[in-house]
């Protein structure tokens, strides 16, 4: 029996569980994560006396949440509302980036999700947005951690909507990345390496462009990371066509198919 190949992911396992760990088990590689980040809530009470205001339950029908740590916060702070408090929430029109958190919502409960699949990036959902809210007078709230990308907000404001934001988490970097990721390195023989984003990846880029191992491939969810690594004088054996587990499993083993 041929021995699993080794997937190292440069992220954060998502809870409860993680598409990306769930395709390569199933297919025969050996996934394994490298923590990169610590989140925590920002102001966890000040979330829940938000959550529970009317100026939210009884004024804003929309929001937004486009980050995976985002919503985990979200999800624990609703598992302390009041069921009335909570239902009313649940049935608010929310929009999401990709498969993953559209997933996670709806998990949760909330019923009218938009987004997911049709909106692979913060611009492309931006665009939704403004296309299905239409009356620019809605009031929205978008949902963010401390360190954030502006293309959504500066869009949609550009288009003059009625936009508001909300920090509801915030992020470090461990440091422990370089340590545990040397481990990998000294105890690991060949495999994939797999960059998600450029937040914590700086000593991780500076070590593989300095003692560059040849036994491992590079692979980059998407475009953006792709850009980042190419700046960094790296550039990733693949790139994922779509920000999601699927395409990202597809473009390793094609990769290894012609190889």
């Amino acid at each position: 029996m041929p021995k699993a190949k080794p997937v190292l992911l440069l992220k954060n396992a998502s809870v409860p569980t993680d598409p990306y760990e769930g395709i390569f088990l199933e297919n025969g590689f050996c996934p394994e994560f490298l923590p990169l980040l610590t989140h925590r809530h920002f102001d966890r009470e000040r979330t829940l006396e938000y959550l529970r205001s009317s100026e939210f339950v009884d004024e804003i029908p929309v929001f937004i949440i486009t980050s995976q740590r985002a919503v985990e916060m979200l999800g624990d702070c609703l598992s302390s509302l009041e069921q009335e408090v909570k239902k009313k929430i649940l049935s608010k029109i929310g929009y999401t980036v990709g498969p993953a958190t559209f997933s996670v919502l709806k998990t949760l409960g909330f019923s009218s999700i938009r987004g997911g699949e049709r909106a692979g990036n913060g611009s492309k959902l931006a665009e939704l947005i403004h296309e299905e809210v239409g009356d620019i007078s809605t009031r929205m709230v978008f949902f963010t951690g401390v360190v954030r990308k502006d293309i959504i907000p500066r869009k949609l404001m550009e288009w003059n909507h009625n936009l508001q934001e909300t920090v509801i988490y915030t992020t470090e970097v461990r440091d422990d990345v370089v340590k545990n990721f040397t481990n990998y390195i000294e105890r690991t023989s060949g495999g994939w390496i797999v960059f998600f984003s450029p937040q914590g990846t700086e000593s991780i880029v500076e070590y593989i462009r300095n003692q560059r191992q040849s036994q491992f491939k590079l692979a980059s969810i998407g475009p953006t990371t792709e850009e980042y690594l190419l700046e960094n004088s790296i550039k990733p054996d693949i790139t994922a066509s779509k920000p999601h587990a699927s395409s990202l499993y597809e473009a390793i083993v094609n990769s290894e198919n012609t190889a």
